[in-house]
């Protein structure tokens, strides 16, 4: 009775520590929470798929079903919410996956206790929930924190080696595929360490009954999603497919991509230079353009660099101190890191799933966000002390605190100096909704992605569609001003576009002179003054009168 009481006490002082952890990565999340500031870029497209399988009551026809996984977790969130709404749409979008970002520290403590004591287990559960890019990443309302959350499940519960954990594992497996496809990675060193652990006759059926679990998941989804792109025909090797399931054609098209792009040396082609939605192309012909050909040692030199660097980043604010101070601490006492089943099977799922950063990386994609499936690694590394130095800190707890008030000061410093520009964001989303009430045309300007938000918004609940590769189609043109160094020159070379309102914003050197000059611009008409409505930041709007333009040009 007394061991089960003694159990039960720790249990709840668990609970209570894991509450208080949570709730302060959701304390610090708010805090930062960009009210007033819609969802853009990467998050729109998963706004957009969400709200459009929510009206059409199923899968849309025609868009791109690429990772949509965290688009289609939405879709029966917004069921709950005012749909007439969508900026409250956004803010659920936002809020679920600060929501999610901050509940990873549940499995991580578990993955954490079969390697460090219980303490340590709580403090490497507050290094992920306060680590400053996963809080950072939250408040974009991207896919990254249902998959990260996802993969650390699965991790979770491969490592409690039940029977019912084993094939959780492989239900969060095939989750975790369906919200992003390098997720299906995850069955080579699951299945690899599977294997080294469990060698009978029944436990080959039961790896046999996980595999299938995965699949009964995946393949419906997989169907819908071909149904719903059967007009897209992609051919492989083996044959021409129609129709695209999201998981099994992006890994097909990864092989397919490399041997044409960087084998063949195909983006230097007109055909392939001609494609300006692709950012590779440009990165190839600028990185990898030698006039003997291709060399694929520098490609991969090149990714592997690029790897490097943002391991090392990975290290900053904090995790690069206790790594060091740990490995120090065993050097001293000649002892090194043991490998067991559980260390193994996290350093073989930690490194099959950078293969798809070492991929985006050979695409010129500099994303820090492929390597932060580190983290789980780091926080083991970081956290397995020695036994002396272990007891040492823990028996000190005026350190435990200072360590825990620096691990607080290092994350919010490092949020503070990396954070997007909030009252930006929202004026800049203010004013592009100003011009989206005047024309469909307009100059790019910094941030002027959220013109598209303020369209999306003004023709609500009219959706944009899709072009045939799958992509939307945005109706506002935006004409680049970073070739141009004359306003009038550009003035008179946009004309042909439709252009007749100029956004100004304090960033554009292009605009410089009107900025100084305004009365030496008399073709130019203020409709709009950014002083007049109290905003922080300027911005101007001014209507070209073009007939005022050409007789000033005489």
């Amino acid at each position: 009775m007394e061991s089960i009481s003694i159990s039960v006490k720790k249990w709840n002082k668990t609970i209570i520590s894991l509450s208080l952890i949570i709730i302060l990565g959701l304390s610090i999340r708010f805090v930062y929470y960009p009210f007033g500031v819609p969802i853009v870029i990467d998050s729109f497209y998963d706004f957009v798929y969400a709200s459009k399988t929510v009206f059409d009551n199923g899968l849309p026809i025609g868009y791109s079903v690429t990772n949509t996984g965290w688009a289609n977790f939405l879709s029966f969130l917004f069921l709950f919410f005012d749909k007439t709404n969508p900026s409250q749409l956004m803010d659920v979008q936002r809020t679920a996956s600060i929501i999610i970002s901050t509940i990873t520290a549940l499995p991580i403590f578990f993955i954490l206790r079969r390697f460090v004591g219980y303490k340590w287990a709580l403090i490497g559960s507050l290094l992920l929930v306060v680590e400053p890019r996963l809080l950072l990443i939250s408040l974009e309302g991207i896919n990254y924190s249902l998959f990260f959350f996802l993969f650390v499940l699965t991790i979770t519960f491969f490592l409690k080696k039940t029977s019912f954990s084993l094939f959780l594992s492989f239900v969060c497996l095939a989750f975790c595929a369906i919200v992003r496809y390098e997720g299906l990675l995850l069955v080579i060193p699951m299945s690899i360490t599977y294997f080294i652990k469990f060698r009978d006759k029944k436990s080959i059926l039961r790896f046999l009954g996980m595999v299938a679990i995965m699949v009964i998941i995946i393949l419906p989804i997989g169907i819908l999603r071909m149904q719903a792109t059967d007009d897209r025909c992609i051919e492989y090797i083996f044959g021409t497919v129609c129709g695209q399931d999201g998981i099994t054609n992006n890994i097909l098209s990864g092989p397919v991509w490399f041997y044409s792009i960087i084998v063949l040396n195909e983006q230097l082609t007109e055909s392939h230079m001609s494609n300006i939605d692709d950012p590779s192309i440009k990165f190839h012909k600028e990185a990898y353009d030698d006039k003997e050909g291709l060399n694929i040692f520098k490609v991969i030199n090149e990714s592997f660099s690029r790897l490097a660097k943002f391991l090392g980043l990975a290290l900053i604010p904090y995790f690069g101190f206790f790594i060091v101070f740990n490995v120090i601490s065993r050097i001293k006492n000649w002892k090194g890191f043991g490998l067991n089943f559980d260390s193994i099977l996290i350093l073989s799922c930690t490194g099959i799933m950078l293969l798809p950063a070492l991929y985006a990386y050979t695409r010129g994609i500099d994303e820090i966000r492929y390597v932060l499936v580190v983290l789980p690694l780091l926080c083991i590394v970081s956290l397995s002390w020695n036994k002396s130095v272990s007891e040492k800190i823990l028996k000190n707890r005026s350190i435990i605190v200072i360590l825990i008030v620096l691990i607080l000061i290092s994350s919010i410093t490092f949020i503070e100096f990396n954070k997007r520009d909030s009252i930006h964001d929202r004026e800049s989303f203010l004013i592009s909704q100003k011009i989206v009430e005047l024309t469909s045309v307009t100059n790019t300007f910094h941030q002027s992605g959220y013109v598209k938000t303020a369209v999306l918004i003004s023709d609500w609940p009219i959706l944009p569609e899709t072009s045939d590769s799958g992509k939307i189609v945005h109706n506002f043109q935006k004409i680049p001003t970073k070739n141009h160094h004359d306003l009038a020159e550009f003035i008179s070379d946009s004309k042909k576009y439709g252009l007749k309102y100029l956004v100004i914003d304090k960033d554009n050197e292009l605009f410089n002179d009107l900025r100084k000059n305004p009365a030496g611009h008399p073709y130019l008409n203020k409709i709009f003054d950014s002083n007049n409505f109290d905003f922080e930041n300027k911005f101007m709007i001014y209507e070209i009168n073009y007939k005022l333009f050409y007789d000033n040009d005489k």
